[in-house]
């Protein structure tokens, strides 16, 4: 019953939000490591991280059904997005990271529900 009212309870819905998120730079690194797949947004594409530049701090992913490999996201911009959206300025959706991001809404909010946002 606790974790109901918790979940419930807007001002701890935070502090659980905060709980179940798993994102971080060091997240993101391993998920390369260990070739960790995750969908789109829409569920129409598996995508996987492919390339991390630690020097530049930014990613790569592919598409596995394609084969294509996307430019790079950095990854302060990355967690630019991740705060709005923990903050409520932005709700995760590809449209309004699209906004903020061209191009990216489908990856980036697949991304982010993988880890937990």
């Amino acid at each position: 019953m606790g974790k109901f009212f918790e979940i419930e309870n807007p001002t701890n819905q935070g502090k659980l939000l905060d709980m179940i998120c798993s994102f971080s730079w060091e997240k993101l690194v391993d998920m390369k490591e260990n070739g960790v797949e995750f969908w789109t947004a829409d569920g129409s594409k598996r995508l996987r991280i492919v390339e991390v530049n630690k020097k530049a701090k930014s990613i790569y992913m592919i598409c596995c059904q394609t084969g294509k490999i996307t430019w790079p996201l950095r990854f302060q911009k990355l967690e630019e997005v991740h705060n709005k959206i923990h903050s409520g300025e932005v709700g995760l959706n590809p449209h309004e990271i699209d906004k903020l991001i061209p191009t990216w809404g489908n990856y980036i909010t697949g991304l982010l529900r993988f880890l937990g946002c």
